[in-house]
């Protein structure tokens, strides 16, 4: 089994678990303290890549370009996900992100020139559908969450679909550690920028929520670490789709675990996002 493989697999299976985990963590800290724990978490892990890859070595001008717009549309995409997340029901929101590869995706296909095959076209129709149905959908009656999360998450999967690009013309510019490098130096300060407007909002920082946190925000480390090679080491019009099965991770979780329900057209929205993830790879 190739590298990129494994990394894409591991991303999926730790994004996965994590976001199934980080729904009540969210909710009980807030999103603004959750941003700050995985600002702090995941800060010395980039750092450290960069340091002892050496990461100064292959920094230019147009790297560190390509460099911040994919941490900025990265960070920027992180933080709209855990609006949504605080606000709408896990399953759904984690089977909505199986929309952002289509502007990867097509994106790549512009300014890289990579080739699509018929297969992976009819996987591109199968995500959008399975996300539009899943955005005008809601739980009926007491058990409705209402629609407040579909915004910031319209907003999270534009952002990472430029991030998806980006990061791989940041990683061939930069390297590994180069792009991990700037990556820390900008995206840190704004997940600190952005989380200090809302500490004073809903949550406060007790330390069951933190503790709560901890195995999500763990996961999401590690995936962070395994997308990055994924994306730098595989072919990106495939690498990016097969992440986004990371939500059937996430939905048995919720479903096994918190026993969390989903209506018929939440599972069938769900499944096609799904099988288009799945078509992707083939």
């Amino acid at each position: 089994m190739e590298l990129w493989l494994v990394c894409a697999l591991l991303t999926v299976v730790c994004y996965g678990v994590g976001e199934g985990l980080s729904k009540e963590p969210t909710v009980r800290l807030g999103s603004a303290r959750m941003l700050v724990l995985y600002a702090l978490g995941s800060a010395p892990i980039y750092a450290a890549w960069f340091v002892l890859g050496s990461g100064w070595e292959r920094l230019t001008p147009f790297g560190v370009v390509l460099a911040t717009a994919s941490a900025v549309c990265g960070c920027f995409g992180t933080i709209f996900w855990f609006r949504a997340i605080e606000s709408g029901t896990a399953s759904v929101v984690s089977g909505f992100t199986a929309a952002y590869p289509v502007i990867t995706v097509a994106a790549a296909v512009v300014i890289l020139g990579v080739s699509l095959v018929p297969v992976q076209v009819v996987a591109i129709a199968f995500l959008l559908i399975g996300a539009v149905v899943l955005g005008l959908h809601d739980h009926p009656g007491e058990a409705a969450v209402g629609r407040a999360w579909l915004v910031p998450m319209l907003f999270a999967v534009v952002l990472w679909g430029a991030w998806g690009i980006l990061e791989r013309m940041s990683i061939d510019a930069l390297g590994f550690a180069g792009n991990a490098g700037i990556y820390v130096v900008v995206s840190t300060p704004i997940y600190l920028a952005v989380a200090s407007r809302g500490l004073r909002g809903t949550g406060s920082w007790d330390r069951a929520g933190v503790r709560e946190a901890v195995p999500s925000l763990f996961l999401f480390s590690i995936a962070g670490i395994t997308i990055f090679l994924a994306i730098g080491l595989g072919p990106i019009a495939i690498v990016v789709p097969l992440t986004t099965a990371y939500p059937i991770v996430a939905i048995l979780v919720r479903r096994f675990w918190m026993d969390e329900r989903l209506t018929f057209p939440q599972k069938f929205a769900i499944a096609l996002a799904m099988v288009g993830a799945f078509l992707a790879t083939l």
